[in-house]
């Protein structure tokens, strides 16, 4: 999964950095640099051996051996999540090294400024690799520091250890060739979301399973309003988002497996054909808001926060990616997508979750150690907690957002998804790892333009990835586990 942080004013631009494979595929970015975030590593060799214990003096407080009157260098990726946080972090690690030097920078040209520096063998100590324009993991990986050390270190500032501390999954997109070498920031939550003072006001009860989704869709028809709301000019792609998760709700993860894995009947499954049926009949029935072919995702969530629709899926950016255009008390808030019932392998709960922002450490930097030790702080109770309420996005550390979300209902549903799924967590990657975010918004934008059907969805979709399967040019990812 990937990121596009590639927009020039970090601050308006909060929500429509984090869009994920959705936005950065449909772009078509190309797979050498969706790699990086993407996870499951690539077909050549691993990074570097070198771990990143330092050769100062190790104890409680220092556990990685820091030396402390050793400079430090971050570079930050400064895109929808700004820099402040790392800033706060720099400012932590100027306080518990007072010896040290701290240098945090910021950028957007992560590539044409860094890609030089490793050419000449003086990389920053830990730089966040994101952006349109982050440097291609194929060449990187055997320059960066395996950082096992880390999650085995101490919380700074909370019992267990870092691994202990992180949400579920957040180690499988840094791992490369069985190797961990990126440590994810950001963790994202894709969900169906709804204003809930709408839900309150008119009595109804946010549904858990399909059938109960269709009768909302009837209630809300009814109205004279739609369902949904949907762009097809650029992310109609973000109800395959939706079908896919509801997919491995059905039928476990191992249906998206197959599909990153694939596989010739990847798109025959059970679980995937009952779901794109469902969705067929939805947009048969009429739920599915006309003219979203010809406008964007934001016009879309637009008429869905003004009141032509009621519900949108998408990731856990997308209250500040409308807070503009949102009305004042709407109350936005996520919840799981439904599945169809007791028949379901996952519960309810289960989400699609995943971690991005990726940082690295590099091998020959002049202080790996620090490099680390720096990750170490931003991954401290204080700093993901900071992070979450200057973002409004939750970070991958347990338990670091307050219960009202710091006054943002999004952000305190998040939180209870995260709390709520426990264990229950999938993802995928294929449309990152092979830029078929474009292909797919074409398949869906004319399937939910009522065009196709949903067994010829299917056929299109299995055809895009038996093309990638059979074309020996592209090289293939490994899928974990």
């Amino acid at each position: 999964m990937t990121e596009d942080h590639s927009n020039d004013t970090p601050l308006a631009r909060l929500g429509a950095s984090r869009r994920r494979f959705l936005a950065l595929a449909g772009a078509g970015v190309g797979t050498a640099s969706l790699a990086a975030c993407a996870g499951g590593g690539t077909s050549g060799g691993g990074g570097s051996d070198s771990g990143v214990t330092g050769g100062g003096e190790k104890s409680d407080k220092n556990p990685l051996g820091v030396d402390g009157s050793k400079p430090v260098e971050a570079v930050i990726f400064d895109g929808g999540y700004g820099d402040e946080y790392a800033n706060a972090a720099g400012e932590k690690y100027k306080e518990m090294y007072p010896d040290a030097e701290v240098t945090v920078s910021s950028t957007v040209n992560i590539q044409p400024e860094l890609q030089p520096r490793f050419a000449g063998g003086n990389p920053p100590d830990v730089f966040d690799n994101s952006g349109a324009q982050k440097l291609a993991i194929d060449g990187l990986v055997p320059q960066l520091a395996v950082l096992e050390d880390l999650l085995k270190a101490p919380m700074v500032d909370a019992e267990g250890t870092v691994e202990d501390n992180l949400l579920p999954g957040v180690k499988s997109p840094g791992m490369f060739d069985g190797k961990f070498l990126g440590m994810n920031y950001v963790y994202t939550v894709f969900a169906l979301w709804y204003s809930a003072k709408e839900f309150q006001d008119k009595g109804w009860t946010f549904p858990t399973t399909w059938d109960e989704l269709m009768t909302l869709g009837n209630t809300v028809k009814a109205e004279g309003r739609y369902l949904f709301s949907w762009g097809g000019a650029n992310a109609s792609n973000y109800y395959q988002e939706m079908a896919l998760s509801m997919a491995a709700k059905i039928g476990g993860p191992e249906v998206l497996a197959k599909i990153d894995r694939l596989e010739a009947d990847a798109f025959s499954q059970d679980a995937i054909v009952q779901v794109y049926d469902a969705m067929g009949e939805a947009v048969k029935a009429g739920f599915f808001e006309p003219g979203g072919e010809g406008i964007k995702h934001t016009d879309a969530q637009t008429n869905w926060v003004q009141g032509k629709s009621v519900m949108y899926p998408s990731g856990s950016w997308i209250e500040n990616e409308q807070a503009d255009v949102t009305p004042e008390g709407y109350m936005m808030t996520g919840a799981p997508v439904p599945g169809l019932g007791s028949s379901d392998k996952l519960p309810a709960s289960a989400i699609h979750g995943t971690a991005a922002e990726q940082y690295f450490v590099p091998s020959g930097g002049a202080n790996a150690a620090g490099g680390a030790e720096f990750l170490r702080i931003m991954l401290s109770k204080e700093e993901g907690a900071k992070f979450a309420e200057l973002t409004k996005a939750p970070s991958v550390v347990k338990d670091t957002i307050l219960e009202d979300g710091f006054g943002s209902s999004a952000l305190a549903s998040i939180s209870t998804m995260i709390s709520d799924a426990g264990e229950d967590t999938f993802t995928y990657n294929f449309s990152d790892w092979y830029g078929l975010g474009s292909q797919s918004i074409t398949n869906w934008t004319s399937f939910l333009r009522g065009d196709i059907d949903a067994a010829t969805l299917r056929t299109q979709e299995q055809a895009m990835i038996d093309a990638v399967r059979e074309d020996p040019a592209i090289t293939k990812f490994k899928v974990e586990g």
